[in-house]
């Protein structure tokens, strides 16, 4: 079987006031198995996590459907999907309790999820399907 996708990686800037376990924490609890490194900056630290595990996307497509987002994520990955890339960006303290929301507006900023995939319609059609009465249809 073709690979859905070659690389997850997630990114967040991580300020003095946070602390920096809770977003690797918030970071895992959307994709699990990331390796992460760290990158100093004037008044924060990038956060960043990276994985090809083939389970990367298993816990976001548990949670599009446990939410019952499904269309909403499906909007959110066309609308990221750039080339072999599907960008998106999700609320980090949403993240940490365990739930995606798609409304990044935050002071701490949102953790952005890049998908790098060479088959992206096909990867959006696994993950979010289009649905009908919140049904997926594809």
């Amino acid at each position: 079987m073709e690979e859905l996708f070659e690389e997850v990686e997630l990114e967040a800037y991580v300020y003095p006031t946070e602390d920096i376990e809770k977003v690797k924490r918030a970071m895992l609890n959307l994709v699990p198995d990331l390796e992460f490194e760290t990158f100093e900056r004037d008044e924060h630290v990038i956060l960043t996590g990276r994985t090809r595990s083939k389970k990367a996307l298993s816990r976001l497509y548990e949670l599009f459907r446990g939410q019952a987002i499904l269309d909403t994520a499906r909007s959110f990955l066309e609308e990221g999907y750039f080339g072999e890339e599907i960008i998106v960006k999700v609320n980090k303290q949403a993240a940490y309790a365990g739930v995606v929301n798609f409304n990044e507006e935050s002071p701490l900023g949102p953790i952005t999820i890049i998908i790098r995939t060479k088959n992206p319609k096909k990867l959006m059609k696994w993950l979010a399907p289009r649905t009908k009465d919140g049904v997926p249809i594809e």
